[in-house]
């Protein structure tokens, strides 16, 4: 008898779990009913138990037509090869275990046809298996003697584990990774969420290096979908609630699924922490190199500074020409001279030093350029990956590139305008 589970509702509220055996003697005795509602691990959802699938006697594939041999076939005084598929599939509905052929019967069956049914039609054989693959598959429901039956035929049709998972392992991947997202979406604790998923991985026939990578794609396609439900936009940057960050890494954890970060994604889930806590501390004043008076210091680091310039005027020489020496450094150039004047801005970089943010300034101090303008001056402000973007009512755009904290340096420097504008 099988001991899986199957979980039953009514009326929308989980009332038990039971075998899938009992499951059947209740409902034939009326103590569960067509219209209440069953689940196990790798379904999709919800069904009634008026669909639970009975046991399959039959091949879960079709039975071939009957053809006609071809002239080879006369002349080696052998079967068809329509006639060897159709022996093989009368066998197996008749066998005394579903699905399953020993040696001797393929002997058997060699011999009545007169050639190695298994090297001639290993085509259909394979295809065969698919079919009953997509077969067990069909409902979302891939019970225990589905799986025992499943073996059999790979055992019948001569095919390894390698082979057998070549032709259904993507099959069973996506199962189990549909099956698996659905358990992490039920409201239960972590512990059985991951009881369910290794009992989902114990059902599918996948070899544990296929089971880890359809695991670990769905992994990642929830930690996906929960960092952007945690990530918020404020103050122009991306930020996160380390607490809410904190349970469910918590939460993973309990699971024993812990995922492998890159360093640019951690560096995005450090950062958006840091910046949510900035968004709600106080300003804090810091020590500074400049004798500000009444103002105070809130930011400063060491940055390069770039500005657009115009760039203009390019020289051209139009048609065929040749340049020919004349004397000593007098050259004469053939075919017509032209002056084409563009004009176009251009980011370069012009200084570095130091940038400090007060109460109610910005202030630049380089070897060769300083700058120093109100905050009620800024229009806006932009966050790139190395450099942050000052936009002014007068005087242009400025542009400082940072080695790193660009993203802090904004949320603080919003702040300040936002204070100093009132």
């Amino acid at each position: 008898m099988s001991s899986e589970l199957i979980h039953i509702a009514r009326a929308g509220v989980e009332i038990g779990a039971y075998v899938l055996e009992d499951v059947r003697a209740k409902l034939s005795s009326g103590e569960l009913s067509a219209s209440d509602h069953y689940w196990k691990p790798g379904m999709a959802g919800w069904l009634l138990l008026s669909v639970l699938p009975d046991p399959k006697r039959l091949p879960p594939f079709p039975r071939p037509e009957q053809k006609g041999g071809n002239l080879f076939d006369g002349i080696l005084g052998r079967k068809s090869y329509q006639d060897g598929l159709l022996a093989v599939w009368d066998k197996l509905a008749e066998a005394p275990r579903e699905c399953l052929l020993a040696e001797a019967d393929w002997v058997e069956l060699n011999e009545k046809v007169g050639y190695d049914i298994k090297k001639r039609c290993r085509t259909d054989l394979n295809k065969w298996y698919r079919l009953a693959v997509e077969a067990y598959l069909s409902d979302r429901y891939f019970a225990p003697e589905e799986k025992a039956n499943l073996a059999n035929l790979a055992f019948s049709f001569g095919l390894d584990p390698a082979t057998a998972e070549e032709i259904h392992g993507e099959s069973f991947a996506s199962y189990f990774r549909v099956g698996m997202l659905t358990v992490m979406a039920r409201a239960i604790a972590p512990k059985q969420k991951r009881e369910q998923i290794d009992l989902l991985g114990r059902e599918v026939p996948l070899s544990d290096a296929k089971l880890r990578e359809a695991m670990g794609q769905v992994m990642q396609t929830v930690f996906d979908q929960r960092l952007n439900s945690l990530m918020q936009q404020e103050d122009g940057g991306e930020v996160m609630e380390p607490s809410a960050y904190a349970a469910f890494q918590s939460e993973l954890e309990q699971m024993d699924m812990n995922l492998s970060l890159d360093a640019k994604l951690q560096a995005r889930i450090d950062s958006a922490q840091r910046l949510w806590s900035l968004c709600r501390s106080p300003l804090r004043e810091m020590p500074c190199e400049l004798e500000l008076g009444s103002e105070g210091c809130f930011w400063t680091r060491q940055v390069e500074l770039a500005m657009n310039r115009r760039v203009t005027t390019r020289r051209s020489y139009g048609g065929f020409g040749t340049s020919i020496k004349i004397w000593g450094p007098l050259r004469y150039r053939t075919g017509s001279y032209d002056v084409e004047r563009q004009t176009e801005q251009r980011l370069e970089k012009i200084d570095s030093g130091t940038l400090v943010f007060t109460s109610k300034r910005v202030i630049f101090t380089g070897n060769l350029k300083s700058l120093n303008f109100k905050l009620t001056k800024i229009l806006d402000v932009t966050v790139y990956a190395d450099a942050l973007e000052i936009d002014r009512d007068t005087g242009g755009d400025v542009v400082f590139f940072f080695a790193s904290g660009q993203a802090e340096a904004a949320v603080i420097l919003r702040r300040l305008v936002k204070q100093a504008k009132g």
